[in-house]
């Protein structure tokens, strides 16, 4: 289900984005390393290395890839280790750019050659700390910073669920998660409160959700990818999510396709599809003789809007047709 779901998302962002003229298929080609912050089987890196695969396969590229897994092992260590995994491989490697996707890679790999003449290109994507914490804009740097459609999202709930007030905001406390507080609050409209809760664990996650009905008007869940079970071990997302759809009581947001596939009731959604395409624009953009610098940083997103049909029957919410019209996605 989530693969049609992104087939339909991915086809609504080839149209809005990807009408720029490429190059055709024989064009010179290049060498490009891709450095994921987590691994291979998480869907946000996956939709973003599929975007990624489907516009560079338009020339001919050589590519190599490192997943530093770093959503599994979130030790100092390993995340060293792993960003100096990324660094040989760029040294062997020889790119003519390196595209570098969420916080991690740019803390433990990529900032280190920002500004660097010896260093190739450097283009990032699912960013969500200040990109200035990694000494970007550089002359050799450009990319694609996340930006959660907060405001956004609370709007469409709101065209729902009108009484909305009290919105508990939930979030597990990676770096990443935690660097989008700060633009949430700022934006958030004056008549919502709203709560930002830590999660840390599978068990407090369940008694917060058990609790909210009690609480708050609504839920807004921007990450639930780090929580831990009873051994220390990281619990998957969807099962997180999968749990949250059958015993929430109350709406709720998301701010990314798999959050709202998998049991939010929906949002104003950016996808990895998104992050992956405009990264890869740039990157060929460079290819061709553009210098990094000189591309803009992109701090804005398009945005969709999603439904989950299923979680809403669940609620009772009807969703007016104007709505389902508006919407680039609806799961059923």
């Amino acid at each position: 289900m989530r693969r049609i779901i992104s087939s339909i998302i991915m086809l609504s962002l080839i149209t809005m984005i990807s009408s720029r003229p490429g190059k055709a298929a024989d064009a010179p080609g290049g060498k490009i390393l891709i450095v994921h912050s987590y691994d291979r089987n998480f869907a946000w890196t996956a939709d973003i290395h599929d975007a990624l695969e489907r516009m560079l396969s338009r020339r001919r590229i050589e590519l190599r890839t490192v997943f530093m897994d770093a959503n599994i092992n979130r030790d100092e260590e390993s995340l060293t280790a792993a960003g100096q995994k990324a660094a040989e491989m760029m040294r062997s490697f020889r790119p003519d750019v390196v595209i570098a996707s969420d916080d991690d890679a740019q803390q433990y790999f990529a900032a280190r050659f920002a500004g660097d003449s010896s260093a190739p290109a450097l283009v990032f994507c699912g960013v969500n700390q200040d990109p200035a914490r990694y000494g970007y804009p550089a002359f050799n740097v450009t990319g694609v910073v996340e930006k959660l459609a907060w405001s956004e999202s609370l709007k469409l709930l709101r065209r729902l669920c009108p009484d909305v007030r009290r919105v508990a905001v939930l979030l597990d406390s990676r770096s990443s998660s935690l660097a989008a507080v700060g633009s949430m609050r700022a934006s958030t409209p004056a008549d919502i409160e709203a709560e930002w809760i830590i999660v840390d664990t599978y068990e407090k996650w369940r008694k917060l959700i058990d609790a909210s009905g009690s609480t708050h008007d609504a839920l807004a869940i921007t990450t639930c990818h780090g929580l831990t079970d009873a051994e220390g071990r990281i619990v998957p997302g969807p099962e997180v999510m999968h749990w949250t759809r059958e015993h929430a009581g109350l709406p709720s947001v998301g701010f990314f396709d798999y959050t709202v596939a998998d049991g939010a009731l929906c949002g104003v959604i950016q996808t990895g599809f998104e992050h992956g395409t405009l990264a890869a624009g740039m990157a060929l953009r460079i290819l061709d003789g553009e210098r990094a610098g000189d591309i803009p940083i992109v701090s804005t997103t398009q945005g969709l809007t999603m439904f989950n049909l299923k979680v809403a029957r669940k609620l009772r919410i009807d969703i007016p047709e104007d709505l389902l019209q508006e919407a680039a996605a609806l799961v059923e």
